[in-house]
């Protein structure tokens, strides 16, 4: 499932499922892995089963769990060239661009939920400020949801995956992992290494299929939902999880907006904003999408931009490629249909990067003289279009990159920290970047998430791993003998309590103390019938007389 905007004429929960689904090399076209779609009923069982086997991985130890996560570690260091090389095939992106921008981050995921996972689902006692309930006893809990589904992208098919199965586990769930149709076989191999690390196979199940199979596992009774996507396809699942009332993280993409002030250091923030557009053939939920530029640099940013883009190697990624092609031919025409958009409401190209003569390849290009009513400006735009706008001022810019429904991330490029800062809080997002784009998205301590029609919820971090989990608590109270102020009969006493507790002066609270010792004395004082003696259970016989 894509980010981009899905036209009702093709929405995919329109057309039929597939019996088959396969991996196709996006730079040859050859199919090279096929699995059986899942349907629906198919989910079902697996739910059933997994639910069996989620109450043996929730009553181990937690340093088990941990320990099969280490493990998980160890083994994608032994393989990580080989999931690179599968995301390489599967999705385009060049091998060592799937090392750095995938497996480096899970690798970082791994070892910090192994790290934090004691400290984080830890039971947690509650200390107690009101006088009213001194006597309790309170623990906090964090307990599995039970079966979870995550509904994972093509476009970073390995990290966003691991993102929550990788806590889900760890946490104690189940989970049913449906990966896009475009990354079948990534999602797999995330699975073997982890059945390999010792996550039993009922436990975790690779549901492979298309639009009806991710909507099975809200139908088919999942505890909760884990998804990355399309905004419409989000929404659908927020209202289906909403109809069952359980828990949905969803995070739908965002049309991320870069200002660069004209006391950036404009090699750097051009580097930078080229490498966060381009890389994955710009098909990154956190890419710069929209760049605002402050009028005093932005001819001298576009120059340093243009000059890069016309750099790029596009081509095949087993090559030396820097830039494949879409993840498929559909994504191919959405881009060029934006940039028609654009052109045709007066942007101009002012940069492209030269690319195979093959029409499996989008056009790298950097659009300037942009208007606002552009689909470029209004929508996702999941492909390698750069649209620069020039600004008057820092206002401005601010003013601009918050015209959008969405909320995922943004960038701020200005060589004063004090005042990158101070945009940097204006900005309505997820995470701001400043000086960098793109890499906070992977690192494991920091929540990722966005606001608006970019979803709700959070992967990675703290916020990651409790999200995989409710909260149970625990109230005791430690005098069991003695009955609670608050219970009948009332008096009004226990207005004089409230105010001895909350008085605005140490006047009223000293006035109020004679008229609060009634409820004083009930809050320590034993029951009057609590040792009166339990009497005994009547025999069978006058049981059943009675």
């Amino acid at each position: 499932m894509d980010h981009s905007p899905v036209p009702t004429a093709t929405d995919p929960s329109l057309e039929p499922p597939p019996a088959w689904i396969e991996s196709c090399d996006p730079t040859t076209g050859t199919c090279w892995h096929r699995v059986r779609a899942a349907s629906p009923t198919d989910v079902g069982g697996h739910v059933a089963r997994a639910r069996v086997a989620q109450v043996a991985w929730a009553a181990q130890p937690l340093a088990r769990r941990v320990a099969v996560v280490d493990r998980f570690h160890a083994l994608l260091v032994q393989r990580r060239r080989d999931v690179a090389e599968t995301i390489r095939r599967e999705v385009g992106k060049p091998a060592l661009e799937a090392l750095a921008t995938e497996v480096a981050p899970v690798l970082d995921h791994a070892r910090f939920l192994v790290r934090r996972a004691q400290r984080t689902l830890a039971r947690r006692r509650v200390a107690i400020a009101s006088l009213v309930h001194a006597r309790k006893r309170v623990t906090l809990l964090r307990e599995p949801h039970g079966v979870v589904g995550v509904i994972s992208p093509w476009n970073y098919p390995f990290m966003l995956a691991a993102a929550h199965v990788l806590p889900a586990l760890l946490a104690g769930n189940a989970v049913l992992l449906k990966p896009s149709e475009h990354s079948t076989a990534t999602g797999i191999l995330l699975a073997e290494l982890l059945h390999e690390a010792g996550v039993p196979k009922e436990l975790l199940v690779v549901v492979p299929g298309g639009a009806a199979t991710g909507a099975a596992l809200v139908t088919e009774g999942c505890d909760a939902i884990f998804f990355t996507g399309s905004e419409a396809t989000g929404r659908r699942i927020a209202r289906a999880c909403g109809e069952r009332l359980i828990p949905c993280s969803l995070e739908l993409g965002g049309s991320d907006a870069a200002i660069v002030l004209e006391d950036a250091v404009l090699d750097v923030a051009a580097a930078g904003i080229v490498w966060g557009r381009f890389s994955n053939c710009g098909q990154s939920c956190v890419a710069p999408k929209r760049v605002f530029v402050v009028a005093a640099v932005h001819d001298a940013f576009v120059a340093r931009v243009a000059e890069r883009v016309r750099a790029l190697r596009v081509g095949d990624t087993a090559t030396d490629a820097e830039i494949g092609p879409p993840v498929n031919d559909r994504q191919r025409r959405v881009v060029s249909a934006q940039l028609e958009d654009a052109r045709t409401r007066g942007a101009r190209v002012a940069a492209r990067a030269a690319v195979p003569d093959d029409a499996r390849y989008a056009i790298p290009a950097v659009l300037v003289d942009v208007p606002a009513d552009a689909r470029v400006m209004r929508e996702e735009t999941f492909g390698p279009l750069l649209p620069i706008v020039c600004v008057a001022d820092e206002a401005e810019a601010v003013r601009q990159a918050n015209a959008t429904t969405f909320g995922l991330s943004a960038s701020v490029w200005s060589g004063n920290r004090r005042r990158a800062m101070r945009v940097a809080r204006a900005l309505v997002a997820g995470t701001v970047m400043v000086n960098d784009v793109l890499s906070a998205a992977g690192i494991a301590e920091v929540a990722h998430g966005g606001t608006q029609s970019s979803g709700s919820g959070r992967a990675h971090g703290v916020d990651g791993l409790l999200a995989c989990t409710r909260t149970k608590t625990l109230v005791d109270d430690r005098l069991p003998r003695h009955e609670q102020p608050w219970w009948f009969d009332y008096s009004d006493s226990l207005d004089a309590f409230i105010a001895l507790l909350h008085g605005t002066s140490w006047r009223s609270r000293v006035a109020a103390l004679p008229h609060a010792l009634p409820v004083l004395r009930r809050l320590l004082a034993r029951a009057p019938h609590a040792e009166r003696p339990l009497p005994p259970l009547p025999s069978p016989s006058s049981s059943a007389r009675a």
